[in-house]
C-alpha cells in the first residue's frame, strides 16, 4: 500500500457536535483542522456525514470528486434491496448454506459493501480497513447506520469494524473465522470496471495492495474453512496459488481456497 497524499480536514456543518468530531478526528489522524474547505484532498464533515473530496486527474477542475459511504441509502442500500439472497455468488463463495451462516473476516473492507451484504444475510462479519482515511469514512457510515432501523440491529449485532492491519490480527485470533474474504485493490487497467470514480478516489489514497499474496498466506493458516479472493475476470491467480474451485461472474470471479484440503 502506498503512502496517502497530504490531507486536510474541515467542517462545513453548523452542528457544534460535528465541529467537535472534526477536531477529534483531525487530532487522531494528525491532520490540520481548517475552518472551511481549502485545497484537496480533504476530509470534510458535512450535514450528511464525513466525506472525502479529491481532485482526480482528467476530471472537472471546477469541482472535486467526492467519496461518501452510506449504508442507509445510495448504492449500498440499493444493492442490499436488489440482491440480498443466499443464492448470489458472494454468498455461495463464503459458504452460506441452509442452516449455516459463516463467521467472516473481511480483510480488505474498502467501502464495506460486501461486508454489509453478508451481515444482511445473517453472517457475523469483522471488517478490517488498514487505511486510517478510508477507515474513518467507514466508521462514520457505521455510526450513522446505528441510528437507522432496521440497520441498527444489523450493525449492532452482526458487524464489527477494526481499523488496522488484518494480517497482524489473523496471526493471533482467539476465535478463528470460518471464512476470510480478500478483495485487493487490483493493479490499474485502463478498461477495468474499477476505473469508476469511487475506486479511482480510493486508489489515489491507498494505492495498489502489493502485499496481497502475503495476506493470502496468513489467511490460509487462519481460516477454519476457507479463504475467498475476489479477482477480475482473466486476472492471474493471487500469488500463483491454485484455488479449490471458483465462482464465476460476468466481469469477475471468486477464487475459493478450502483450507481443510490444503
Amino acid at each position: 500500500m502506498t503512502a496517502a497524499p497530504s490531507l486536510e480536514l474541515s467542517c462545513t456543518a453548523t452542528s457544534a457536535a460535528l465541529h467537535q468530531k472534526a477536531e477529534e478526528l483531525a487530532k487522531k489522524l494528525g491532520l490540520p483542522c481548517l475552518p472551511a474547505p481549502a485545497s484537496t484532498p480533504q476530509l470534510v464533515y458535512t450535514e450528511r456525514g464525513l466525506e472525502l473530496r479529491l481532485q482526480l486527474p482528467g476530471s472537472d477542475t471546477s469541482r472535486a470528486s467526492v467519496l461518501f459511504i452510506d449504508f442507509a441509502g445510495g448504492k449500498a442500500a440499493f444493492r442490499h434491496a436488489r440482491n440480498c439472497t443466499a443464492r448470489q455468488p458472494l454468498a455461495r463463495a463464503v459458504g452460506i448454506r441452509p442452516g449455516f451462516r459463516p463467521f467472516v473476516f473481511d480483510a480488505t473492507a474498502g467501502m464495506g459493501g460486501d461486508a454489509f451484504v453478508l451481515a444482511c444475510l445473517g453472517c457475523r462479519v469483522v471488517m478490517f480497513e488498514r487505511s486510517p482515511v478510508i477507515g474513518a469514512l467507514l466508521a462514520d457510515a457505521v455510526e450513522r447506520a446505528l441510528l437507522v432501523e432496521p440497520l441498527a440491529d444489523i450493525f449492532r449485532d452482526m458487524v464489527r469494524l477494526i481499523i488496522g492491519d488484518a494480517a497482524e490480527v489473523l496471526k493471533q485470533l482467539a476465535e478463528p473465522a470460518d471464512a476470510v474474504y480478500i478483495d485487493p485493490m487490483y493493479p490499474h487497467r485502463r478498461t477495468s470496471a474499477l476505473n469508476s470514480k469511487e475506486m479511482r478516489i480510493i486508489r489515489a489514497i491507498v494505492g495498489d495492495d502489493d502485499d496481497s499474496p502475503a495476506l493470502l498466506d496468513v489467511a490460509l493458516t487462519a481460516a477454519a474453512d476457507r479463504v475467498v479472493v475476489k479477482r477480475p475476470k482473466g486476472a492471474p491467480l493471487l500469488g500463483g496459488r491454485r484455488p479449490s474451485h471458483q465462482v464465476l461472474m460476468k466481469n469477475s470471479r471468486f477464487d475459493v481456497y478450502l483450507t481443510r484440503h490444503l
